[in-house]
Parts: structure tokens; sequence; C-alpha cells
């Protein structure tokens, strides 16, 4: 068929972890999420016109190709009434959050291309180091349900939620009472009504949730020989919108979110692994100065940010168990997280590059997709006054616009109508 010619169709989202590899807690696994094509032949290609990467089956005729880019884990996707994918995602960046790191909700694009971080990445967000798994939408009052448990790799614990539309601390509520049960699997149907896998002692079964007791209530089924989970009831199912970041036609292969200009991504030879990201202001954040991690060095404002420093992290790959020791570092700064296979965190690192920041506080750059990444503000002196501490990534053509280092669009002053030097310079010189 001819590119962009094409009817949409569907995908099966999925979390897979390689073999051999290594999160950044020392579990010998780190998931990701992969999009698989059912119906075969590139449909997605087709339809765009771009060229995937991905892992080619041509003994099905069919390709999988991995969305996103984490040194840790993402995983527990499920769909969202507006077509985006919504999961978990394991940040333990370095020392973060004490270097316990944390478990955040978040949302993506079906290809990978736009991840929005919820609710659970800041340190004041409640629930701390805790984890959040299983998260769906309930239908009326669009709630965000989850399993909050204890530790982060417990697919078990209590249910709470936050509003879909308003994710803040303010519309956080614990659902379920600490009756000493167990819940997981929430799953919301049209008619309010939720169902939930339940356990008092330790054989699960299938419930209706009570709401208004917030415990378990009428019993739908219970095999004493198994757990029963994840209950999925056959209804008709909303008819998601379609979220399409490509650009088909005569300019297929560019995004609709990339500033990259067409004719520079048609010249023969450019890498179509390349991506960009504009920061509208580097100096744009409500994070106090302070000697922690994640917070900032300094004030700064408009001119003290010279350069990002923009840092890739290397996924540990080790099939012999017998190579790894884990605590091997613990005199040194990384403490009962450090490794042999680092001295200081657990990830090894390498630099991708260094950006210039324009005297407004703007930059923009290209660097190579499909990499997990994090920035580093840098002043005069090459010193980093700012870093931050959860893993980016791009796809292939693709752009991130950044308003600020945590200085989110609900805040009101992200993503304004305004001028930004980094991109007029780098759009219209051609130095």
């Amino acid at each position: 068929a001819e590119h962009g010619t094409v009817d949409k169709t569907g995908f099966i989202i999925f979390a897979g972890s390689p073999d051999g590899v290594m999160d950044e807690l020392h579990n010998p696994y780190a998931y990701n999420l992969f999009r698989l094509d059912t119906q075969g032949g590139h449909v997605t290609e087709r339809i765009t016109g771009h060229v995937l990467s991905g892992i080619e089956f041509p003994s099905i005729n069919t390709s999988i190709d991995q969305i996103t880019y984490n040194i840790s884990s993402n995983f527990d996707p499920a769909l969202t009434p507006d077509g985006n994918i919504l999961f978990s995602s394991t940040q333990a960046n370095g020392s973060r959050a004490g270097g316990k790191g944390r478990v955040m909700l978040c949302v993506d694009n079906w290809d990978g291309a736009y991840p929005r971080p919820i609710y659970g990445n800041c340190d004041d967000e409640i629930g701390g180091a805790c984890g959040k798994s299983q998260a769906k939408i309930t239908f009326g009052e669009r709630r965000l349900v989850y399993v909050e448990s204890p530790y982060m790799n417990w697919e078990v614990g209590q249910l709470a939620s936050v509003s879909w539309d308003a994710p803040y601390n303010k519309t956080y509520e614990k659902l379920t009472k600490d009756d000493g049960g167990l819940y997981r699997s929430p799953y919301p149907l049209p008619d309010v009504r939720m169902l939930v896998s339940y356990a008092e002692r330790g054989d699960f079964g299938i419930y209706w949730f009570d709401c208004k007791n917030g415990e378990a209530g009428e019993l739908v089924h219970n095999d004493p020989e198994w757990n029963d989970h994840q209950p999925a009831p056959v209804y008709i199912k909303y008819r998601p919108r379609w979220i399409n970041t490509f650009t088909a036609g005569k300019n297929f292969g560019v995004t609709t979110v990339t500033y990259q200009p067409f004719d520079q991504v048609k010249v023969e030879g450019y890498p179509h692994s390349w991506a960009t990201w504009i920061c509208f202001d580097t100096t744009l954040t409500d994070l106090p100065v302070g000697p922690y991690p994640h917070q900032k060095a300094k004030d700064t404002k408009p001119g003290d940010v010279r350069a990002v420093r923009i840092v890739e992290g290397v996924q540990c790959v080790e099939p012999d168990a017998s190579r790894f020791k884990a605590k091997a570092g613990s005199h040194l700064v990384g403490g009962c997280r450090s490794s042999s296979n680092s001295g200081t965190a657990f990830q090894q690192r390498k630099i991708i590059g260094y950006q210039y920041v324009e005297d407004d506080g703007s930059v923009v750059t290209s660097q190579t997709a499909d990499t997990p990444y994090y920035i580093q503000n840098l002043d005069e002196r090459g010193m980093a006054v700012q870093t931050a501490l959860a893993w980016a990534y791009l796809r292939p053509y693709h752009g991130r616009i950044c308003s600020g280092c945590h200085d989110g669009s609900y805040r009101g002053r992200a993503f304004q109508n305004q001028h930004a030097k980094a991109l007029y310079n780098w759009w219209y010189d051609d130095r």
C-alpha cells in the first residue's frame, strides 16, 4: 500500500525485559514497554511513512517496536479513555529519594513519543517510595485508581486514587481500610462499579469493591485451588481517540511535534535515529536550594546557566551473576545501592554532549534517539547547579518540549506563546 493510505488499526502494548539485565535496585530484570504490530507488514510504517526501529519477525510478517527507554522498569500498561498508554515507571537515578527511588504513574503515546509524569514522581507527593501499580481510570469522576504497596517490587497492597484531571496531593484519597487484607487488579466499569482481586489470608478471589465502606464486598468468583487475579469483564469498550504523532503524506517521517525543518531531514544520510528537544527556560524551577541531589545548588536567573550536559544511562547487562556484587562500594557515596558494576551508584553513564544555553535561559538541541538520558544545568565554571533525576528519552524524528525544571503547565507559566532565542536562532541561523 502507498504511504499514508492504510486504515488505522490496533496494537498490543506489553512490558518485557531482556535476558541478563539488572535494574538500578539490583533486581534481575529491567522492563520497558513494547508495541506489537498485530497485523504484520509494518502497519505503522505504511500509515505514516516513518521508518521504525524495532525487532523484526519476518517469519510472521511483523515487528516489535520498543517505545520506552528506562534504566529501571516501566510496567503495567493500560489504555486510557483518550488513547494514551498509562503505566508505572520506577525512577531510581543515582541517589534519587535518598537512594530509595520512586515509582510514578506515567502516560505516553502509543509510539512512545510523549511521556508525561502524572503522579508519584515528586518528593512531596503522598506515598513516598512505596510501589504504585496496576493503575486504571474510573468512569464518571475520572479517578486514577492504583495499588499502593509498601515495597516497590510488590504488586499487592491497598487501593488509593488521585484525580485524573488534577493529580495533586489535595485530590489523593485512600480507598481501602487497613483491614489486614491485600488488594490488586482494580478494574473500573462504566456503571461506576469496580472489580478487585482481594485476599484476607492468602487465597485471592474476585470481588465487587464496596466503595462506601472501603472494602471488598460481594464475592464474584474464588477458586480455592488458585489465586484469582486480573478480572476483565466483557463489555463494549470506549473507542479511544487516535493520537497520531506522525505527519503522513508528502512530509512523511517528520513528526507534528518536532522542530526539525522538513528539508533538513530529507537530506540523504541524515540520521533518522536522532531527535530534538527544547527547553524554554532552564532557570524556571520551583525546587529549593539545598544539599540534596534533586535540589539546586544555587539560585539562577536567565544568563546564569551557560550550558547543559546531556548524560546517557547504560543498562547493566551481566548474564553471569557471579561477576556482579551488590554493596561492593558501600564505603563510597553510593552506599548500599553501589555495586561492583559502578562505584557510587548503580548505573554506568557516559556523556552524550554539551549544548550552549542562550542568555534568556532557553536551549534546543538534537541528539540520539531511543537512548535513556538526563541533563545537568552548568554555570560559567562548568559546574552543575541542577541535575534532573528522572530518565528521559526521545523517539526517532520526534521532539520534546520542556518549560523548565519541575515547573509543569498546571502552574500557569509553561507552554506559553513566548519567544525563545534558542528556537529562533536554531531555526533561522545558518551558521
